[in-house]
């Protein structure tokens, strides 16, 4: 081979090893398959938070934890800062001082007679008198009352009698642990002999909204005239939290 020969081969090979190279070049410069490539390996390595989701231990029972109470709200709030944690319980709050509060139940509360104003009917009377009913919150927790409690008295002769309501207004009142509220009975005695009358020997009194009732010893004596079947008797119950 001459010497002719060889340089003009290696001319050759050189020239295409600079076409190859520029190719090269040119395919970086328009990023064919770099920039998809490269945001890809980065999200897999920047959002440790979708990964954290996966594995959380608290992403299956986080929202049960929550709505099951205070418990699952001081979980949720050390995982995730005290974001939903703070949440949890702001809400709860709300429902505390709020609506969606419960209603005080018999088994949450405690009845007597008389009241801070007095309420102690005078039996000897002939005038219309005022007997006072307490409930007393006993279940620990805040709760509401509000509306009409029935009352049944029932005689020392077997009868009895479910009193009417007033015109009175319901108020709505919370009820804190060991609090109270009141409501009267209007009574109108006799101590006619010709009256027909109901001697009380025990009072049934069902909290509003209740099924079960307190049953209280009538401590006052005397008799009070039956206008059980009257249009507008002089004996009737008043709301709570009514004076």
């Amino acid at each position: 081979m001459s010497h002719r020969s060889t340089l003009r081969r290696g001319r050759t090979a050189a020239v295409a090893g600079l076409i190859v190279t520029a190719a090269l070049g040119l395919t970086a410069c328009n990023g064919t398959g770099g920039s998809g490539a490269a945001p890809a390996a980065s999200a897999s390595a920047a959002d440790p938070g979708s990964r954290a989701g996966s594995t959380d231990p608290l992403g299956s029972g986080g929202s049960g934890g929550t709505t099951g109470g205070s418990g699952g709200a001081t979980s949720a709030s050390s995982h995730t800062g005290g974001g939903t944690g703070a949440g949890a319980v702001h809400g709860g709050h709300q429902g505390q001082s709020g609506n969606r509060l419960g209603r005080c139940t018999t088994d949450g509360l405690r009845a007597g007679w008389g009241s801070e104003g007095g309420g102690v009917p005078d039996m000897k009377s002939d005038q219309q008198q005022t007997a006072a009913v307490w409930l007393k919150n006993i279940s620990g927790t805040p709760c509401t009352i509000s509306g009409f409690p029935g009352v049944q008295i029932k005689g020392t002769d077997g009868t009895a009698w479910d009193l009417g309501r007033s015109a009175g207004k319901p108020e709505p009142k919370v009820l804190k642990p060991n609090a109270h509220t009141t409501f009267t009975i209007a009574l109108l005695p006799t101590t006619r002999a010709g009256d027909k009358k109901v001697e009380p020997g025990q009072v049934l009194i069902t909290p509003p909204n209740e099924k079960k009732n307190f049953q209280l010893q009538w401590p006052f004596g005397g008799a009070i005239l039956d206008q059980s079947g009257a249009t507008h008797p002089g004996t009737f119950v008043n709301p709570v939290n009514v004076p």
